[in-house]
């Protein structure tokens, strides 16, 4: 009997050894994972932040937003005039929320905004803002596969004298060696323009103390180079055409641009004050056009049958969602639909849903292009456009890393195979910051 309760007792002190032994193993390994995984989030945040820092889209002040005028774009008036208005009026996060907020702005009208917008932010003190969109306006004429070689140099030059003007040299230099690599590689500059742009670079490289690349922009200045002229390719990727809508949507919009109009017309009038059916009135046109849009460009999507008229769908949705968005993000300055701002996430998440099925229609048409050297450039030109819609906060949530590993692969390919195209894009640090950059160095890879 004695030797049974032993027996019991030796058993249950196993168990309970086995149990604490069994509990701390499970303790070490959560504590483990626990390490890892707050290693590769670190590692990661660490990434996100020496490429992109902080961004204008996490700066926007809602607030700071004029409806009156913000609202003229819901009301038929084109964007690109209205951005224009609020930087002369100095209404700067209006210019801001309205370049961020519409995706199909142009890359040369995008730049020339942050250029002004730049300059609007210093002169009233936020030089954070002015950097950063000297920095945008930069990224633009970087990764831009349809910027004229002209406005390239031009916007790095700008860029590179502002930030100059902030004693940022570091970044000033930057966007000078670009301008550089623009007028000492390009075969698309005349000579006059191509002079002008190095006696300019010349004197900025003596304000940075940078005395070699200013007797090199000297020398050329003095005897340019002469690359064989020829007319510059066009992008490989059509542009998309509008979409043409269906009758009732046409109506849907036609409503709700009276009924924006309508509102800032009374906002102008009472001091930025409306009554509540006005608003109300505006609220129902933009549930309603949602209901119309929405269905429609599903349906055309599944049913297209040229992939470029898919294209032409999915850009006309993305206008869409922009607008929804900015609905919800209070971007207008004005709460206009309260159940798209508790669906702004999920708003976000079909934003985002559609720039991805926007860059796999180009992914299946560059496919079909009948030669090797157009599939390459092609594909170079499609991670461009992405990672530009990315960065310019258009695009949420994009692959970021996937995507730039993709496009220095892509740049590797070209230098391989068409080294004639002479300027590429790589990635270089700046500040603590990795930025896109241009190059032209044989034998250079992009990283």
């Amino acid at each position: 009997m004695q030797e049974v309760k032993l027996k019991r007792s030796q058993l249950g002190l196993i168990l309970v050894i086995g149990t604490l032994a069994i509990l701390m193993l499970i303790l070490i390994g959560a504590m483990v994972l626990l390490f890892i995984t707050s290693q590769v989030d670190s590692a990661q945040s660490r990434v996100n932040r020496l490429f992109t820092g902080p961004t204008l889209f996490n700066l926007l002040e809602v607030d700071e937003v004029d409806p009156a005028l913000a609202l003229a774009s819901l009301g038929g008036v084109p964007e690109a005039d209205i951005v224009l208005e609020a930087i002369d009026k100095g209404r700067p996060e209006t210019a801001l929320s309205g370049i961020l907020f519409h995706p199909t702005l142009s890359d040369k009208e995008s730049a020339g905004d942050f250029l002004r917008l730049a300059e609007a932010y210093i002169t009233i003190g936020e030089a954070e803002k002015g950097i950063l969109c000297y920095q945008m306006a930069g990224a633009i004429a970087t990764l831009s596969p349809k910027m004229p070689a002209t406005v390239q140099a031009d916007i790095f030059m700008q860029v590179g004298e502002g930030l100059l003007a902030q004693n940022e040299s570091a970044q000033s230099k930057f966007y000078l060696d670009q301008a550089f690599v623009v007028a000492s590689r390009s075969p698309y500059l005349q000579a006059a323009h191509r002079r002008f742009i190095l006696e300019r670079l010349q004197q900025n490289y003596l304000i940075i103390g940078e005395r070699e690349l200013a007797r090199q922009s000297l020398n050329l200045s003095a005897n340019p180079p002469s690359p064989t002229l020829s007319l510059p390719e066009g992008p490989i990727l059509v542009e998309p055409e509008p979409l043409p809508l269906p009758e009732p949507i046409q109506q849907a919009e036609t409503n709700r641009w009276q009924r924006a109009q309508e509102l800032a017309a009374i906002l102008v009038e009472r001091g930025g004050r409306a009554p509540r059916a006005t608003t109300e009135a505006l609220r129902e046109a933009l549930l309603a056009e949602d209901q119309q849009k929405l269905p429609y460009y599903t349906a055309e999507l599944a049913t297209a049958g040229r992939v470029s008229k898919k294209i032409d769908t999915a850009v006309a949705q993305i206008e869409w969602l922009s607008i929804k968005y900015k609905v919800a993000r209070q971007a207008f300055g004005i709460s206009l639909v309260p159940e798209w701002e508790t669906q702004a996430e999920q708003i976000r998440a079909d934003l985002t849903k559609t720039y991805e099925t926007l860059y796999a229609l180009y992914a299946d048409l560059i496919v079909a292009l009948p030669e090797a050297s157009q599939i390459d450039k092609a594909t170079e030109e499609r991670l461009r456009r992405e990672i530009l819609a990315g960065e310019l906060g258009r695009y949420p949530n994009y692959p970021e890393e996937q995507r730039r590993q993709q496009l220095l692969e892509a740049t590797n390919q070209l230098i391989a195979t068409q080294a004639e195209l002479s300027i590429f894009v790589g990635v270089d640090e700046v500040a603590r910051q990795e930025r896109y950059r241009l190059f032209a160095q044989e034998g250079e890879i992009a990283r």
